[in-house]
């Protein structure tokens, strides 16, 4: 559904008028008529674009319609209009002469000799006036177009206006100059009883050639009794267009010789540009979502309306921003927090430099956040230069500072030094926040905001809610859509699977139920193997797969044991008897829950921060150490995508003896003695990613000197490659 755009015609129903363009025109028009019977006199009506000349225009036609009862007439212009290959003076004199010959056939059907001779005279204008065009028009292309003029039953010639005037020319032939002319048609006019308002509308629409056209005919005929011309223009745009066209130093100065007074459009009253926003938004809210704004959404779409709408300067600005938000809203709705989306369209309509900026800004901190790139210092420090130059202003309440920003993008802040003003850390829980309204500074949520549609690097709601919601109705489902994500790869480079990891945080996991919270615990215990074996490398300066998982299992534990603790109990021995993924199980969850607990290592957490109880870790371990101890679990051993840490795992659970037997027993043969070996590498970095053989991880399962003759033996044989990188592993962990 899209609300009724606002077509931005200019206004001509009174009862539409929220600004007060109809009683400006009820007084400016008794003024107007009052100059029409004097002496020529040029008006400037001066606004920026969009200020709404156009409007009190049509509000002042329609009052000056009354005017005829007096004989003014009113003739406008469009000059923009482009159509008629008139010239422009023509333009304007062949209607005034439409409407003297109006008058002479109401004149004609008079009787008297005083009838008579005021059809001779009006007969005697109309032929000067005819004479008069052809001789100070130009013969180029006019863009002159009569748009109409106030007189019933007045019929204007069509496309032939040029032509006309070239064949009176030839007709009427006269010896008297342009100057002569004038004069005359001037005395003449000022014998007559009737007078011209003449408007030439939008004339800051012009071309610079078009522009001095336009001055050319003002020029011409500005001086004729009993006219009065009404000139609309935004008088900075108009006089560049003047400097331009005339290649004068000065084209405002120029345009003060043309104008004999102005009124400038007043601007709208304090707050009245924000009220009429604040309304009609409301207004698009509640048709498209069914109910009206409240609460805390309504009091931050006043707070977006005050902050960013005080740039808003005319009329036009705001139907502008409000139809972009009536045009796309509708489609994106269930997407975007309303108050951000018209804070957007503010910005872009009163500021689109910074529009810009800000769509740089999110589409980079977005990786940033989900960890798929990083910001090198040099690239941080000029986007903040920009920011900088975009609000130089240091206020706190000015839409000119960097602190107008914050309250609907993180990371910004208004410091001293380019680069601390940007991309500055934010707390989890705001994240979490920001991803919940779906706000402009959700790394899931602002590409809907610019482009309608979600970044390629997050998966869209519907696809994760749909997630959720198996795992409530269907675990083994669950499963193996999981998996499924651990293989596909991201633009990024990392899985899809991480990314509904990531997406798992405190908040979502907050809002789930207890069945949800079960699910998740269990999908994760029979899949997390696979995701260690597709994606289990270490990280330098984030954490691994696993440790992203341990965080989403113990947060889920937290919120199920404060939902239900019998249940959450129940979960976990179930994940130690049951649970598919045996090395993740051994080598990570359970051995970081002995760790938490103090029953391995010397750094204890306190009691009030572990997940589960000791009782029930308890319970989980011996269910661990039976079958762990099994012979069906111990012939899955060499598979396991991380041995080393499921033989950590194992003998942190049952002691050394057990763990130390079955190594040595599977280092018989020399096959296993060199996977063993390759798996008890380590992981450093330094100029490069190292995996070094150190003596203490080799001496908790195997005699050092016995393994290091060993490998001197085998280091000629069908091993030798093996070996070879072995021996240059130890001799990296000795460096």
């Amino acid at each position: 559904m899209t609300t009724r755009l606002d077509s931005d015609r200019a206004l001509e129903n009174a009862a539409e008028d929220k600004f007060g363009f109809a009683d400006m025109a009820k007084r400016l028009a008794p003024s107007l008529v009052e100059a029409s019977k004097g002496d020529g006199i040029v008006i400037g009506l001066e606004g920026k674009w969009g200020s709404g000349k156009t409007s009190l225009l049509n509000f002042l036609r329609h009052e000056l319609v009354a005017a005829q009862d007096e004989e003014i007439y009113t003739i406008t212009i469009a000059p923009w209009l482009n159509g008629d290959t008139s010239s422009l003076v023509t333009s304007l004199l062949e209607p005034m002469t439409a409407i003297l010959k109006k008058k002479e056939d109401e004149i004609a059907q008079a009787d008297g000799g005083q009838a008579h001779e005021s059809k001779a005279r009006l007969a005697e204008v109309g032929q000067l006036l005819r004479a008069y065009g052809p001789k100070t028009a130009r013969r180029a292309a006019s863009i002159a177009n009569v748009v109409g003029y106030l007189v019933p039953g007045a019929k204007l010639v069509g496309g032939t206006l040029e032509a006309g005037a070239i064949a009176v020319e030839q007709v009427l032939s006269t010896e008297k100059t342009p100057s002569e002319l004038k004069q005359e048609i001037g005395r003449k006019i000022q014998e007559l009883n009737i007078g011209f308002v003449i408007i030439l509308d939008d004339l800051d629409r012009l071309e610079p050639e078009q522009a001095v056209e336009v001055v050319r005919l003002v020029r011409s005929v500005a001086d004729f009794p009993k006219v009065a011309y009404l000139m609309c223009y935004d008088r900075e745009v108009l006089a560049q267009a003047l400097k331009t066209g005339l290649k004068v130093e000065d084209g405002d100065l120029y345009l003060q010789k043309i104008v004999q007074l102005t009124f400038n459009i007043p601007l709208p009253e304090p707050f009245d540009l924000r009220i009429q926003f604040l309304e009609e938004a409301q207004s698009i809210y509640a048709k498209v979502i069914g109910n009206n704004a409240e609460g805390e959404l309504l009091d931050d779409l006043k707070a977006a309306v005050d902050q960013q709408g005080m740039r808003l300067s005319t009329p036009r600005e705001v139907k502008l921003s409000l139809n972009a938000i009536r045009f796309v809203f509708p489609q994106i709705k269930d997407d975007v927090h309303f108050p951000d989306f018209c804070r957007l369209h503010l910005i872009k309509t009163t500021h689109y430099k910074l529009y810009q900026w800000l769509e740089t800004y999110l589409s980079v901190r977005s990786v940033l956040v989900t960890g798929d790139a990083t910001v090198a210092s040099d690239e941080r420090a000029r986007i903040g230069e920009e920011l900088k130059k975009i609000l130089p202003l240091e206020g706190v309440g000015s839409a000119q500072s960097i602190w107008s920003l914050q309250r609907f993008v993180p990371g910004v802040s208004n410091q001293k030094k380019p680069e601390e003003s940007v991309f500055n850390q934010t707390s989890p829980l705001s994240v979490s926040e920001a991803i919940r309204l779906k706000r402009l500074g959700s790394p899931l949520h602002y590409r809907f905001y610019f482009a309608l549609t979600g970044p390629k690097t997050v998966m869209q709601d519907e696809d994760f809610k749909s997630l959720l919601e198996l795992a409530k109705a269907d675990v083994k489902k669950l499963t193996s859509r999981l998996s499924e994500e651990v293989i596909k790869r991201r633009s990024s480079g990392k899985t899809w699977f991480e990314h509904v990891l990531d997406r798992l945080d405190d908040a979502c996991i907050s809002g789930l139920d207890e069945d949800q919270l079960v699910g998740l615990l269990l999908s994760l215990s029979n899949m997390m193997d696979i995701a260690l074996k597709e994606d289990g490398d270490h990280r330098a300066f984030s954490l691994s797969l696993d440790g992203i998982a341990n965080l989403v299992m113990k947060s889920c534990l937290r919120r199920l044991q404060a939902l239900n603790p019998d249940r959450q109990c129940e979960t976990v021995l179930k994940v130690a008897s049951d649970g598919e993924a045996i090395n993740w199980l051994v080598g990570y969850f359970f051995r970081s829950q002995l760790f938490r607990h103090g029953k391995v290592g010397d750094k204890a957490e306190r009691a009030d921060q572990w997940e589960i109880s000791e009782q029930i870790l308890d319970q989980a371990i011996k269910i661990l150490k039976e079958r762990i101890s099994q012979p069906a679990i111990k012939k899955l051993i060499p598979g396991l995508p991380d041995v080393s840490a499921y033989l950590y795992g194992w003998m942190n659970i049952t002691g050394d003896d057990e763990v130390v037997e079955w190594v040595q027993g599977y280092c018989k043969d020399d096959d296993g003695f060199l996977n063993i070996l390759n798996h008890l590498r380590g992981w450093v970095m330094s100029d490069k990613i190292y995996h070094p053989l150190s003596k203490e991880s080799v001496t908790l399962f195997l005699d050092w000197d016995e393994t290091l003759m060993r490998l001197e033996r085998l280091k000629d044989g069908e091993f030798s490659d093996r070996v070879a990188e072995l021996n240059t592993a130890i001799e990296q962990s000795r460096h």
